[in-house]
């Protein structure tokens, strides 16, 4: 069983409605974000992975469970015996009991859990609630479900998934045998003597900048005085900072929503590194936030999860790797982890690119019941493999760079063909897979691509997709010549990376 790591369904990336709900542009990014979790979990699954979920994304990510609805009744309708998506628990013997301590933390003083998708469990009032009855109703995943302000589709969403869940066996994770928590990574970043900041000097100045900045706003936070970082919710709460004698907000003491958005960008990509090496068994997917095309802080936030990474390493004794140019506008317009595109000459009004968004998504639902029921057909003991199946292996035992290109080749071949009118499946140069689904054909309104490195594939390393190489550049430029007459509308840059490699 080969697995893989999404940080797009970190339960931060999209939270439950507050109490006034969501504004016009609110409500389109969670479409784009949700369009960029379709694509991602579809081309994992293309590529023959099972999807792997830590306990907090499982309960706590309204991304997650949204698509995990979707694929299981794709599942159910088509291979009722596929189970694609696996849990990884820590320091929990279920997914029963992982959920009772997440609840326990949403009610802890000092530093409590942060929850996406139940807010009221800490604005109950805002919400019109009585806070002693939702405090009560957090007592158990049972009274929970059961409580008459969760609604129908988070109670139904998280029955689905405690079922999914409670009879499979838990991934059998490596994790490594001197764990490195948040708390002490943060600590090290802030240090201008760690191993972090001397590497940092020898980095070009634009990466040098956004180090001074991440480094000057996490001093500021003091992580070793403040205990903010015992968890990674205090930093994206808009209540005073732990321990500030000016009961200053995050905000504030880092000197505004910027340098904020960059701290909030390293921490995430920290806690999500830390998760997957506790899993010890699973390739990931890092991605910056979704940012609205135009916005140039795109570039700043992939510096800021390079450094992230490479910080990382350096502090679990590994080969770090480090960029050497920050990624461009220029280039992050070219060469996406994810792009969302829309015609520009068939949907330029609102209404219109909604619509297409709209017939895009579902297109993505159904492509799942082809995927599912390519990936359930098993082989007889003895007998030779199915197509898709027969790509995959074709895939792993692949003894040469060109050998592997070429079964890539064939095994995209048939994904496409398993997305029809709805997409396209193709190998990119360099070990790069691009799968892209359309709204409405080869040429449709809307277009949402995931272009992914594939670790092992071919001999040289995973590589940070805005970073420089003649090879990716030259890719990128056939990006966008092929889809001149489109506009970009969302992007995130990252990579795909094995944590341990």
């Amino acid at each position: 069983m080969a697995l893989h790591y999404l940080e797009s369904l970190d339960s931060q990336r999209m939270r439950w409605p507050g109490p006034g709900g969501v504004s016009a542009e609110e409500e389109r990014q969670r479409e784009h974000h949700e369009l960029q979790v379709f694509t991602e979990v579809f081309t994992t699954l293309a590529l023959g992975l099972d999807l792997v979920i830590p306990q907090s994304y499982a309960f706590d990510s309204l991304s997650f469970l949204r698509v995990a609805s979707s694929v299981l009744e794709a599942r159910d309708r088509v291979a009722s015996r596929e189970h694609p998506l696996r849990l990884h628990l820590h320091r929990a013997a279920s997914f029963e009991e992982a959920v009772a301590t997440m609840l326990h933390r949403t009610r802890a003083d000092g530093h409590p859990l942060s929850s996406g998708l139940l807010p009221e469990l800490h604005h109950a009032a805002e919400y019109g609630l009585d806070p002693g009855q939702v405090q009560a109703d957090a007592s158990s995943l049972d009274r929970l479900l059961n409580s008459y302000w969760i609604g129908d589709e988070r109670a139904e969403a998280l029955a689905r998934i405690r079922a999914e869940f409670a009879a499979l066996p838990r991934v059998r994770a490596r994790p490594p045998a001197v764990p490195t928590d948040l708390a002490a990574l943060i600590t090290a970043a802030a240090d201008e003597s760690s191993a972090m900041s001397r590497a940092a000097q020898e980095l070009s100045e634009p990466f040098r900048e956004t180090h001074a900045i991440l480094q000057r706003a996490l001093r500021a936070l003091d992580p070793i005085g403040s205990r903010g970082f015992s968890g990674r919710s205090a930093v994206r709460m808009d209540r005073p900072w732990p321990g500030d004698v000016a009961g200053r907000t995050p905000e504030e003491i880092v000197g505004g929503a910027e340098p904020l958005a960059l701290v909030q960008e390293f921490v995430d990509t920290l806690y999500n590194t830390v998760v997957v090496d506790s899993i010890g068994t699973a390739q990931a997917t890092f991605s910056t936030d979704l940012t609205t095309a135009g916005g140039s802080d795109v570039a700043a936030r992939a510096v800021a999860q390079e450094l992230a990474l490479a910080h990382y390493r350096l502090r679990a004794d590994l080969p770090p790797w480090l960029p050497h140019q920050r990624p461009s506008v220029e280039q992050s317009e070219g060469l996406p982890l994810f792009e969302l595109r829309i015609d520009g000459t068939r949907a330029t009004d609102e209404p219109g690119a909604r619509a297409a968004l709209r017939e895009l998504r579902d297109t993505a639902t159904a492509a799942f019941e082809r995927l599912l029921a390519a990936r359930a057909e098993r082989p007889s003991r003895g007998g030779t493999p199915p197509p898709f199946w027969a790509g995959v292996e074709d895939l792993r035992t692949a003894a040469t760079p060109a050998a592997a290109e070429r079964a890539l080749e064939r095994h995209l071949a048939r994904v496409a063909g398993l997305l029809g009118k709805g997409g396209s499946a193709g190998p990119a140069e360099g070990g790069l897979v691009e799968i892209s689904l359309t709204s409405a054909g080869a040429v449709g309104p809307a277009i949402a691509t995931a272009l992914w490195s594939f670790p092992g594939l071919l001999e040289y390393p995973a590589t940070a997709l805005g970073a420089v190489a003649p090879l990716l550049a030259r890719r990128a430029t056939r990006i966008v010549k092929d889809r001149r007459g489109t506009r970009s509308r969302a992007r995130a840059l990252g990579r795909v990376a094995v944590v341990r490699g």
